[in-house]
């Protein structure tokens, strides 16, 4: 990964024509296979079940060939879920002294079924399936499921955490760190009500500088790394310049994935509280792993959020003080963020080419209605620590998370000069140019530092 990033590809990848290109495969191709893929997971060999759950008519397949697909994602899954079971069992409970040809068994069996969303692909035609399964909440069930923290924001963030909960993993070594990982019933109590995201889980990759700083890197909308059999993911790549990496899997996504569902499907089909429930569960869930780092590990902790946990992030500046001194981040950095979900629904490009614009809308919500969550999940007027702990990454072609909110929320907050990056660049080229471009994360450094 390191060389591809690296080499002229790479340089050709970190520009704004990136967004339109993926946001056309997105739309075309990935949302609907997902789609597909997630069906199949949750009909095994039933093929009426299949079509019921796509979520909307489909054409009438050969059974053959549709029995057949699903018997082959079928066995994957299985093998997929043997897998996982006999990792986890060894990493928290008995089992080999050597877990890294389980976690390599794992990854390379989930990632075969993850794979198999290309057999699923003669059933893209004639007619496409939708992009996701939508059951968007009404806007009076919200109104009744959230009154209580519409009228006080903090209390949906002012939950209690204990790092006591959190389990530790035997470690491995793999490419010279330290590699291991955390789970804990999450302290977030809308989650436990969203099945498969009930537990946390982090993966820690050290180091071997004990003194390094600690950052808890969260990831974006529908990446599931922790599935994938990379060489170099962006969690090696961190703690290749030094740092301490814990990565939280989001819920929703990969280990903490939704029976039926894709990676990352809920937190815009399921919505509007799927969302408040991840960034809000997720902000809370960073206070538990905050505290745990400084007791674990002593000095600076540091939280990191790209594009959907960029929010997450936000919250934790902004409703940190509700949290103990140890469960308070000692530095933020905020990638790709925006300061208003609604456009980020309304007008962002991805939001609308996956069609949740039209679907919140035959649901009966207006830009205005939504507008009034807009203080549960929103960056608050001003930040909770000082505005000198917060790192700011945007690019300036982001249409996806639009980069004018953004940059309203870096001046609205104060944040000096020195921490605001921008690119020329749009959503996915920022991240790519971060693998080549490690300033803001120099940047970081020196704000923990207290520089």
């Amino acid at each position: 990964m390191d060389i591809l990033f690296r080499s002229p590809l790479g340089t050709l990848l970190a520009k704004p024509w990136v967004d339109e290109a993926g946001l056309f495969g997105l739309e075309r191709w990935y949302f609907p296979l997902s789609r597909l893929w997630a069906a199949a997971n949750a009909a095994g060999d039933d093929a009426n079940r299949f079509r019921d759950e796509i979520g909307a008519p489909v054409a009438a397949w050969p059974e053959t060939y549709l029995r057949s697909v699903l018997a082959r994602n079928a066995a994957r899954k299985a093998a997929a879920e043997a897998a996982r079971s006999a990792w986890e069992t060894s990493l928290f409970g008995d089992g080999p002294d050597d877990c890294l040809p389980l976690d390599r068994q794992r990854r390379a069996a989930a990632t075969r079924h993850l794979a198999t969303r290309a057999s699923l692909y003669p059933l893209l035609f004639p007619t496409r399936p939708p992009s996701a399964r939508w059951e968007i909440d009404q806007p009076m069930a919200v109104e009744r499921d959230l009154g209580a923290a519409l009228a006080r924001p903090d209390g949906l963030y002012d939950v209690a955490v204990d790092a006591g909960t959190i389990s530790v993993s035997r470690s491995v070594m793999k490419a010279g760190f330290r590699e291991y990982w955390l789970r804990a019933p999450t302290p977030a109590p809308r989650l436990h009500r969203r099945p498969g995201s009930e537990t946390l889980y982090a993966r820690v990759i050290e180091p071997a500088d004990p003194a390094c700083p600690t950052l808890i890197f969260g990831s974006g909308l529908c990446l599931e790394f922790e599935l994938l059999t990379v060489a170099r993911d962006p969690g090696a790549r961190l703690a290749d310049l030094g740092w301490r990496v814990v990565e939280p899997i989001s819920p929703y996504h990969g280990l903490r994935a939704m029976p039926g569902r894709y990676g990352g499907e809920p937190f815009l089909a399921a919505g509007p509280t799927s969302s408040i429930d991840l960034i809000a569960g997720q902000a809370i869930e960073s206070a538990l792993l905050i505290a745990w780092c400084h007791r674990r590990f002593g000095g600076k902790v540091a939280l990191a959020g790209i594009s959907m946990t960029s929010f997450v992030a936000q919250q934790a500046a902004s409703r940190c003080h509700l949290w103990p001194a140890e469960a308070r981040p000692d530095g933020i950095m905020l990638i790709s963020h925006s300061g208003r979900i609604e456009d980020v629904t309304f007008g962002g490009a991805l939001a609308v080419a996956l069609g949740l614009d039209r679907a919140l809308a035959r649901a009966g919500w207006s830009r205005e209605a939504l507008a009034r969550l807009s203080p549960l999940i929103d960056p608050a007027t001003q930040p909770a620590i000082p505005p000198s702990y917060i790192v700011s990454v945007l690019g300036e072609t982001d249409r996806w998370v639009p980069y004018g909110d953004g940059l309203a929320v870096t001046r609205r907050w104060r944040l000096p000069e020195a921490n605001i990056f921008r690119y020329p660049l749009g959503h996915l080229g920022t991240p790519v140019h971060l693998t080549r471009d490690a300033a803001p994360f120099a940047r970081l450094r020196q704000v923990l530092a207290g520089q």
